[in-house]
């Protein structure tokens, strides 16, 4: 486990970007290291003797870095989050507990959705992690699994009074009126049929044009940049309807390529 001063403070933005990087930048350093090192010691020493000696504060070095744990600021209370926090993930409930290699700042270790906002578990604020600023699908700290709960055996006393007995027997049948009432309420709310909320107007309509031209074999990639040209060109003077376009042809776009992939 890092060490608390060994951390990488990382804005909402960029710590994605830090995420997928840090291999490639800390094998870059440690390289670095080696080769300057190696160099000199050759000077005075046999190569293979220098090479040698060249690793261990290579190697040393590359893995300082890669132990470090990235910290995300919370722009609303400015409360430290860490990325190795287990975390459920906002689109399918997926369970992510191995945060070193799929921390909610990467993607989603089961259905390999990346989240783009994270709720902060210090104030309930959103920490948006892409400029658009996307509000649904987010993740949250996983929360841990209840403990079974113990079954209490109450023995009754056959030796009680026939008052007593009377009691037992009143609150018996209270009892079984109340379970029946609730299981008729039960089976009257599941006879109902469920009511799926409609999409906005604007996302139906989206989703019905990608789907035609999905149909008339026209890639997700062109019909994503022909929608945002048009919204720009038709939104230009509404910056806040532009936004909204472009956040409703995104998700056409994702929920289409969701649909063709089968969910996976």
């Amino acid at each position: 486990m890092a060490s608390e001063m060994n951390i990488q403070d990382c804005t909402a933005l960029g710590a994605r970007k830090a995420f997928l990087l840090r291999p490639y930048k800390h094998l870059g350093w440690g390289a670095a290291v080696f080769a300057v090192v190696c160099f000199f010691l050759m000077l005075f020493l046999n190569p293979f003797i220098a090479a040698a000696l060249a690793f261990l504060p290579a190697f040393g070095l590359y893995y300082y870095l890669e132990s470090r744990l990235i910290v995300v600021e919370c722009p609303n209370c400015e409360g430290d989050i860490n990325t190795n926090t287990p975390w459920e993930c906002g689109f399918k409930g997926c369970r992510n507990e191995n945060v070193v290699d799929f921390p909610f700042v990467h993607e989603c270790e089961h259905c390999h959705y990346p989240p783009k906002p994270y709720v902060c578990h210090h104030c309930g604020a959103l920490i948006y992690f892409t400029s658009d600023r996307q509000t649904t699908h987010a993740a949250k700290r996983l929360n841990p699994v209840p403990p079974p709960v113990k079954t209490v055996v109450v023995v009754k006393d056959v030796g009680a009074d026939k008052v007593s007995k009377q009691k037992d027997e009143i609150r018996e049948l209270e009892h079984l009126r109340e379970k029946t009432r609730i299981v008729k309420e039960i089976e009257t709310i599941k006879s109902k049929p469920a009511v799926q909320p409609p999409l906005r107007t604007e996302v139906q309509y989206m989703r019905e044009r990608v789907r035609r031209g999905v149909e008339n074999r026209q890639s997700l990639t062109d019909q994503e940049r022909e929608l945002l040209e048009e919204a720009r060109e038709k939104y230009c003077n509404d910056p806040e309807a532009l936004a909204q376009a472009e956040m409703d042809i995104r998700e056409a776009i994702f929920m289409e390529r969701e649909r063709l992939s089968g969910g996976r």
